[in-house]
C-alpha cells in the first residue's frame, strides 16, 4: 500500500478518529487505525474501540500502490503531527514495515495486516432522522455535565433522546442532578418510512466525541440513523457510530418537586461569579474523596455565598428578588456552577422550599423554542459549617 496525500487532509481525517481508539486493550489490533485504499480512488480510515467507532474518507493526491493494513494509531498521530507542512507519503510493503516520508524527514514503524483488524457492526439502515448541528450541539452541551460516571443503573450513565415531529428533548441524571432540555424544531425524516419518533439513550462517553465530528455551521444538518443497537452519525465525509445503552430511561418527570414556595431571581454572571470564587476555597480532598460545598443564606433581598473549608473561608454577598421565607441550604459547587453556566440569558430563577428538598434553576427570559430546566439535591452541612 503506498499513497501521497498532504499532511494537513491527512490529519485533519486522522484526528476525529483519535477519540474511538482503545488504549487499554491488550489486542494491538484495536489500538490501531486501519488504512484501505476504496475502489473511488479515496482512502478510509477506521478506528474502533469494541463501543464506539468512527470511518473516515480522504481524497490523497495520488494512490501507487492499493492495500489494508493497520498501524498504531497514537504513534502514527503523533508522527504525522509533527511532521512538515508538506506532501506526506505512506508507504507499507508486504513486510509490514510503514515508512512516512515528508519533505526530507522520514520516520519508519511497524504495521498489521488489515485482516487483524475487529469486525465493525453493521451499519445499514434506513430509519434515521435529521437535526439542525446547532441545535443538537446545544442539547448535548446542556446536559452532558449531569450524566453519571459510574452508576448501578446503566441508563443514567448517558443522555436521553426523545425525538418527536416538532421537538427534541435530551435528559440527564446522575442521581444528584437532573438537566433537562427541549427544543422545537422540525425533524426530518430518513428512509422510507417517514418515522419521526425516536428515543435513545447515548452513553456519556460517546457525547465529547461526537461534539467533535459535528458540523461546524449551525444551520447544517446532522443525518442520523438507528439500529437495534447502535446510533450512526453521517456526515459528508466522516461516520461515527456508537453502541446504544439498551435500557428503559427513568421517569424523570415524576421526580421533579412541586410546590416550591421560594423564589429567587439573581443576575446570572454576579452568581457565577461569586461561585467559582467559593469555589477556590469549597474544593478539598478528605481522604482520596472530593468535596466542594457552598453554602446560600437568603434574606430579605439579598443573596449570600459562604464557604468554608480548611483552606480558608469566602464570603459574598448580592442582590437578588425574593419571594417567600428566608432559608439557608448547602449545595455541591460544581453542581450549582455547571447549571449557571448552562442556562442563558441576564438572569436565572432559582426555586427552592426547604434545606432538604431539591431545588430547580432555569433562566428567567422566556423562550417560544427552547427551555432548559437543571435539578439540584442539596447536601447536609453540620451546624459548624
Amino acid at each position: 500500500m503506498k499513497f501521497i496525500v498532504q499532511k494537513s487532509v491527512f490529519l485533519s481525517a486522522l484526528t476525529p478518529a483519535m477519540g474511538t481508539v482503545s488504549n487499554k486493550n491488550t489486542i494491538a489490533s484495536i489500538e490501531g487505525v486501519l488504512m484501505e485504499t476504496m475502489p473511488d480512488g479515496k482512502i478510509r480510515i477506521s478506528t474502533y474501540d469494541m463501543n464506539k467507532g468512527i470511518r473516515a474518507v480522504f481524497d490523497p493526491i495520488s494512490i501507487e500502490r492499493e492495500g489494508k493494513f493497520i498501524v498504531n494509531a497514537q504513534r502514527l498521530y503523533q508522527t504525522v503531527r509533527v511532521m512538515p507542512e508538506d506532501e506526506l507519503t505512506v508507504d507499507i510493503g508486504d513486510n509490514c514495515n510503514c515508512t512516512l516520508t515528508c519533505g526530507k524527514s522520514t520516520f519508519s514503524m511497524f504495521a498489521m495486516r488489515g485482516a487483524d483488524f475487529p469486525n465493525m457492526p453493521e451499519l445499514l439502515t434506513e430509519r434515521g432522522f435529521t437535526v439542525p448541528s446547532g441545535i443538537l450541539r446545544k442539547m448535548i452541551t446542556k446536559t452532558i455535565h449531569s450524566v453519571a460516571d459510574q452508576d448501578n443503573r446503566p441508563m443514567l450513565c448517558g443522555t436521553f433522546f426523545k425525538i418527536s415531529p416538532t421537538e427534541i428533548t435530551a435528559v440527564s441524571c446522575d442521581s444528584f442532578t437532573l438537566s433537562i432540555c427541549r427544543e422545537k424544531c422540525e425533524i426530518g425524516s430518513l428512509g422510507s418510512s417517514g418515522e419521526t419518533e425516536f428515543s435513545f439513550i447515548i452513553p456519556g462517553h460517546a457525547l465529547p466525541e461526537l461534539l467533535k465530528i459535528m458540523p461546524e455551521k449551525d444551520e447544517d444538518l446532522v443525518n442520523i440513523y438507528l439500529s437495534r443497537k447502535h446510533a450512526i452519525f453521517r456526515g459528508e465525509s466522516i461516520i461515527f457510530f456508537t453502541r446504544t445503552i439498551d435500557s428503559d430511561y427513568i421517569d424523570y418527570e415524576r421526580i421533579i418537586p412541586k410546590d416550591l414556595s421560594i423564589t429567587v431571581t439573581v443576575d446570572r454572571e454576579r452568581l457565577l461569579a461569586g461561585l467559582e470564587r467559593a469555589n477556590i476555597i469549597a474544593e478539598e480532598k478528605i481522604q482520596g474523596s472530593g468535596r466542594s460545598y457552598v453554602k446560600i443564606n437568603l434574606e430579605d433581598q439579598s443573596l449570600h455565598l459562604t464557604s468554608v473549608s480548611v483552606n480558608g473561608k469566602v464570603y459574598d454577598e448580592m442582590d437578588c428578588v425574593h419571594e417567600g421565607e428566608d432559608i439557608e441550604i448547602g449545595f455541591n459547587c460544581r453542581y450549582l456552577i455547571n447549571s449557571i453556566k448552562a442556562a442563558e440569558g441576564e438572569n436565572v430563577i432559582i426555586h427552592m422550599k426547604s434545606p432538604t428538598q431539591a431545588i430547580t434553576v432555569e433562566p428567567a427570559e422566556e423562550d417560544e423554542t427552547f427551555s432548559y430546566f437543571y435539578m439540584i439535591l442539596p447536601v447536609r452541612m453540620n451546624k459548624a459549617e
